[in-house]
């Protein structure tokens, strides 16, 4: 590694340290981090075009470093690598005021879209039905539980059909924005998509609820002191009723990176679940009259 680094970025580095097949070293009195990754070459072209419009624009974001040779990624020990500069190198977990201050409008819809939630969670769908008629006697548990979640994804694409999208609520986002998120990791600019700008809120929430980390009436509390406006509120919603969180689940058991019994955190808070979305969908009722999900709002009403 050292020669690799020497040879390619003309860096002299003394110490070394791998973490999750990431290097992390520093050079010049600057922290730097050599990421494993797994993304297309194109893929890996478009954010580094959003990287280099982000640091342009003065967003706080850690920035890619080309190699000699100008490419965005390096082979060793065949795996590719990308050299991040880690200008935010924090360690500490983020926070919501974290989530909200990074959220920016982007007028290029083109790059990074993650925006057509109905075409990628339908064909979410269409995959796991396929694949859990192959795996049903492997994981019993996934079997008896998929299928409410399918569910739950199809009321979430019955109300996107209710609405058109709103270009005016697209932002710079993540993959993921979690509860056990580190700064450093947030600020990785090969962690990013284009999404709806409450993106990271609610994948943010959903995981603070199923670690255990915020109650439903901290969420709620949180809520209320978060300007959104009718738009923002419907999308929020929407995506907390996608099941995403069972579904990182779902692919990390299939892929054999996670033990099955492991999905019980979530299936067994289901109820709990359900009713934190009738408090929001009430939340967001008084202030801008939306619509419900009937057979939630039937359950917990008084």
């Amino acid at each position: 590694m050292k020669d690799l680094l020497s040879f390619y970025y003309y860096m002299i580095v003394d110490k070394i340290t791998m973490l999750n097949h990431n290097y992390y070293f520093k050079y010049l009195d600057q922290e730097f981090a050599f990421y494993r990754v797994d993304k297309s070459l194109e893929e890996l072209e478009l954010l580094f075009n959003l990287n280099i419009y982000m640091i342009n624009n003065n967003y706080k974001i850690n920035k890619i470093i080309i190699n000699k040779d100008r490419n965005i990624r390096t082979l060793y020990k065949n795996h590719y690598y990308v050299l991040v500069l880690l200008e935010i190198s924090e360690k500490t977990l983020i926070t919501v005021k974290d989530i909200l201050d990074f959220s920016r409008r982007i007028s290029n819809l083109n790059i990074l879209n993650r925006c057509n939630w109905y075409f990628l969670w339908s064909y979410k769908i269409d995959n796991i039905e396929y694949t859990i008629e192959h795996i049903m006697h492997k994981y019993k548990i996934l079997y008896n539980t998929i299928y409410y979640y399918i569910g739950l994804t199809e009321n979430a694409l019955t109300y996107l059909n209710l609405f058109k999208p709103f270009n005016d609520l697209v932002s710079i986002s993540h993959n993921r924005a979690l509860e056990n998120t580190k700064k450093v990791d947030f600020y990785n600019p090969l962690n990013l998509v284009i999404d709806y700008r409450i993106r990271d809120l609610a994948e943010y929430f959903k995981s603070c609820f199923f670690e255990n980390k915020l109650s439903t009436l901290e969420i709620i509390n949180y809520l209320k002191r978060i300007k959104m406006t009718y738009n923002d509120s419907l999308y929020f919603y929407i995506r907390m009723l996608f099941p995403s969180y069972y579904f990182d689940y779902f692919d990390l058991i299939i892929n054999e990176r996670l033990e099955e019994k492991e999905i019980l955190n979530i299936t067994l808070k289901s109820e709990e679940y359900e009713y934190l979305l009738f408090e929001i969908y009430h939340l967001f009722k008084n202030k801008f009259n939306i619509l419900g999900i009937d057979w939630i709002n039937d359950k917990y009403v008084n």
